[in-house]
């Protein structure tokens, strides 16, 4: 018999044996891209073929997204679906916009306190945690490289953008047919190859609407994440083969070695790359992979992803006679802001995310009758299966 996704995790229990490490992985690697990026060697990043984890890494994160959490959109509530995604994401989000804007600013920023605190851009920052991105403070990390704050921030709308998408398939049942699913997956690429090819013949206004939802670099995430809820309902379908993983690796490479960055965000070469790039994802997060035990006492990726930014900044503006030495200084700054990002991370985790989740018991029917279970997103059980939160 042919082992698939399904029989993998039904060996498993239900759990990824390497989605923990996965996530850290992806984690750690954003961060050395923003490495390179924020200390100015934009240059040599896209001439070389470090481009390809810009472009593949976010991709990645999506389609993991959707893997992990297609199970539990199935078996609970929309209520439930939304106060677990709620609790998980914008807790940590709040106390990094807050941190950034009453702590990190004032600190850092050149103008005087007075034109700070009654900047525009003060006030327009709080608007993140909702979703609705500004990227400068008044002030801030005006002689780096790269102003913004918190470039990471971009993903946020497209994440509530998918959770939007995961709500409307629930009260739709649509999340319960592969059929209903594959058409609706279909249905947005197609979307997006007309509005690429067709989209200029429209009125400005609605070019650009449809653009951004169906071909921009945003789009490319909710291609993604569509991919991986799909890629969860046919588990029992999709061969957990090496030579699979293979022939995906080398499609790939082979992008990364002939396309460019601005080529291979068209949706056309979407179809090819970003398939084979959430067959990796899922075949890695299926494999056990070694973790330092540290990684095991919580989910830090989230944390190293979303502070990351900030503190790169910081060590760039604190010491760039050593972080802005070209190419070297990239790396100098990787080697001591993932250890900054890893350990506000831990700390996030256990004062601050961590208890945030066990409110769940709370708001919940389910929680209180089966107890919060701290590795939900990790666990992918069948809908026969109990109920974990």
């Amino acid at each position: 018999m042919q082992k698939t996704f399904g029989h993998v995790l039904s060996a498993h229990k239900g759990l990824g044996p390497g989605f923990d490490f996965l996530r850290i992985a992806l984690a750690f690697s954003i961060v050395f891209a923003h490495s390179l990026l924020l200390t100015g060697n934009d240059a040599f990043f896209r001439s070389s073929p470090l481009w390809f984890a810009e472009y593949a890494l976010v991709p990645m994160f999506f389609a993991l997204s959707g893997f992990l959490i297609a199970g539990s959109a199935q078996r609970l509530s929309l209520k439930n679906f939304l106060l677990n995604r709620g609790l998980r994401i914008v807790p940590a989000l709040a106390v990094d916009i807050v941190v950034c804007a009453l702590i990190i600013g004032p600190l850092v920023t050149t103008v005087a306190s007075r034109d700070y605190f009654l900047g525009a851009d003060f006030y327009k920052y709080f608007l993140n945690i909702v979703g609705w991105i500004h990227y400068s403070l008044p002030g801030v990390f005006e002689e780096n490289p790269t102003h913004r704050v918190n470039g990471a921030l971009w993903t946020v709308p497209w994440e509530i953008f998918c959770y939007i998408i995961m709500s409307a398939l629930m009260i739709t049942s649509i999340i319960k047919s592969w059929q209903k699913l594959a058409l609706l997956t279909g249905g947005f690429i197609l979307a997006g190859l007309v509005v690429q090819f067709f989209g200029h013949l429209l009125p400005y206004r609605v070019n650009l609407v449809l653009s951004t939802l169906f071909v921009s670099r945003g789009a490319q995430l909710v291609f993604a994440f569509l991919l991986g809820i799909l890629a969860y309902q046919l588990r029992d379908f999709i061969p957990h083969k090496r030579s699979l993983f293979v022939a995906s690796l080398a499609i790939s490479v082979l992008a990364m070695l002939l396309l460019s960055s601005p080529s291979i965000e068209s949706v056309p070469n979407r179809l090819l790359v970003l398939p084979a790039l959430v067959y990796i994802t899922i075949f890695v997060g299926l494999t056990p992979v070694p973790l330092p035990s540290v990684f095991h006492k919580g989910d830090y990726s989230y944390g190293v992803y979303l502070y990351h930014d900030p503190f790169l900044q910081i060590l760039i503006s604190l010491a760039p006679g050593l972080f802005l030495i070209p190419k070297t200084g990239a790396l100098a700054l990787y080697a001591v802001g993932i250890c900054a990002a890893l350990g506000i991370a831990v700390f996030s985790w256990h004062m601050i995310e961590k208890p945030i989740l066990g409110m769940r018991k709370k708001f919940s029917f389910v929680a209180k009758a089966r107890g919060v279970d701290e590795n939900a997103d990790t666990k992918i059980l069948s809908v026969e299966e109990p109920v974990k939160v």
